[in-house]
């Protein structure tokens, strides 16, 4: 019977293999048979049998670099990563190991499958905590990553060029005009000089032609949990629900990386995710 509840389990693998994935990458198949489910009310494991769900682990990813999963692997079956063939054969049914099962929604459909796996001595929970807002913030700033706007930010629209002055129909004053430097801010960040001068009556003072402002293009870094946290912070329930947005995830990722999240996606990556998504629930 095939596992239907979320949650940790302790079991065995008693058959496996080694193919690719549909998107060509190296993959640990598993047929993970539990005999044991963590209750959490009770704060321990407790029998279960002829409960069983196959697992499907990629090793490697883009560039042929390791993924968790690899590293999971040779810790829980003592595989030293030299070769494939050497796993596909190696003796895996008297290994006992813990694996999550978790829900997972692709192409609209939601079904259970095995995230994780563990030795079986590893902690059966697993406590989620984060850094508040000014810690993130200053991580950030540790680590050279760019963060999308903060909520509530208001956005700064460019100013016009300076006006241009009229000409002068009356006699010049006979005092010298001081010279002024005004820093006009705007996206572009600069600063422009406006000098005032003795005119001759009746000549037209002119003003330097501002540049056109720039265009702040949307580019940045983030993770995978912070690109998360930012769209549950942009876009209310009511506006996309916890199974919308899972849904619009995993299409976002495979729009921006060309296929499923498969550990590789890369800090630009998460971020153009998270515009992406935004960006489409809200217009701006």
């Amino acid at each position: 019977m095939l596992i239907d509840k979320a949650g940790t389990y302790l079991g065995y693998a008693p058959i496996h293999g080694v193919d690719e994935s549909s998107g060509g990458y190296p993959q640990l198949v598993l047929q993970c048979e539990a005999t044991h489910f963590y209750d959490e009310e009770v704060e321990d494991y407790v029998e279960v049998s002829d409960q069983e769900l196959r697992a499907y682990l990629v090793l490697y990813g883009k560039e042929k670099k390791p993924l968790r999963n690899c590293e999971q692997v040779k810790k829980v079956f003592g595989w030293d990563g030299a070769s494939f063939q050497a796993l596909a054969e190696k003796d895996l049914t008297e290994i006992r190991f813990l694996f999550r099962v978790e829900p997972n929604t692709w192409d609209g459909e939601t079904k259970l499958q095995v995230s994780w796996i563990d030795v079986d001595t590893a902690s059966p929970t697993r406590q989620i905590t984060s850094l508040d807002t000014k810690d993130l913030q200053s991580l950030d700033k540790k680590f050279g990553l760019v963060m999308a706007g903060k909520k509530g930010e208001t956005k700064v629209k460019p100013k016009g060029a300076p006006s241009v002055p009229k000409a002068s129909t009356k006699k010049a004053d006979a005092k010298k005009v001081d010279k002024k430097k005004e820093n006009v801010s705007g996206l572009t960040g600069g600063t422009v000089d406006q000098t005032a001068a003795d005119t001759p009556p009746g000549s037209v003072t002119s003003s330097p032609s501002a540049p056109a402002p720039k265009v702040e293009e949307k580019t940045g870094k983030t993770t995978r949990d912070n690109a998360w946290a930012y769209i549950e912070e942009q876009i209310p329930e009511a506006a996309l629900s916890a199974d919308d947005r899972a849904v619009e995830w995993t299409k976002a990722i495979e729009k921006i990386h060309g296929g499923p999240d498969d550990d590789t996606l890369t800090p630009e990556e998460w971020f153009d995710v998270q515009t992406l998504i935004v960006s489409e629930t809200i217009p701006f």
